[in-house]
């Protein structure tokens, strides 16, 4: 068994609605489409329940830690809302802490990693701590916009004058017009599915063309190749994957182990 991935923290109130008013203000976030506020990598859903209090009895039994990358702007936005702080902002030498309470009485912490908490921990401290994301280039932004809707099946989250910026469940990517063209010689972007069988049969129904291949090392069955080798958290010696070309020869990669 392969261990499970904490995606989501449910709240119950006996009134939701200003208690996800409190978080939206204090930390300036929106609900997404399915009415989760994604704080981070775990998104909270704030949901009405009878036959609890209106406050948290035990606020210690379970805190929600939010870190954030300027721990004394975030308090000073916080104070400026009239939060009632549990421990005011202190150095803890790598950290900097401070813990608050929600409108219903949860304790909420502001978390501040330092570079000597990365350091001691021998990592980089600027882009070990930066999220990353895929872009690819489009001579046809409009054609590619309709490409990964009718063909992939996404649609696009954000929009700016020549990019657009896709979420999937997790990470993200960007096409970005561009008078360039890729090689497509190498998989420039990979999508890792449950099923992969089932998802080239979706995508097929969709329009998809798979590339296939037929040499050393790399050899398509039905547009499915057996690659050998994976990494070593996978927990796996090998994976399936297949690969098709987008409408502006981005070359995209899809597996599952």
């Amino acid at each position: 068994m392969t261990t499970p991935a904490l995606g989501s923290i449910i709240l119950a109130s006996t009134d939701p609605d200003r208690l996800r008013s409190w978080y939206q203000r204090a930390f300036e976030v929106g609900p997404n489409p399915d009415g989760f506020l994604e704080l981070g990598a775990v998104a909270v859903l704030i949901v009405p329940r009878e036959g609890i209090a209106d406050r948290c009895a035990e606020p210690g039994r379970i805190i929600l830690n939010l870190h954030v990358d300027d721990a004394k702007a975030t308090v000073a936005h916080l104070d400026a809302l009239g939060v009632t702080w549990v421990a005011e902002l202190e150095d803890r030498g790598d950290a900097w802490f401070a813990t608050m309470l929600d409108a219903d009485g949860n304790y909420v912490q502001v978390i501040e990693l330092t570079d000597a908490y990365w350091a001691a921990r021998g990592r980089p401290t600027a882009l070990s701590r930066a999220r990353v994301s895929g872009r690819l280039p489009a001579q046809d932004l409009a054609r590619a916009r309709r490409f990964y809707a009718d063909v992939l099946g996404l649609e696009v989250a954000e929009e700016r004058p020549g990019g657009l910026r896709y979420e999937l469940a997790a990470g993200s990517f960007a096409l970005f017009a561009s008078t360039g063209k890729p090689s497509g010689e190498h998989t420039q972007l990979a999508f890792t599915v449950d099923d992969i069988d089932a998802t080239v049969r979706e995508l097929r129904s969709r329009g998809a063309v798979f590339e296939e291949y037929d040499g050393p090392g790399l050899r398509t069955v039905d547009g499915i190749a057996e690659v050998e080798g994976n990494y070593p958290s996978t927990g796996a010696s090998g994976e399936r994957a297949a690969w098709i070309r987008d409408s502006e020869g981005n070359l995209l990669g899809i597996g599952a182990t």
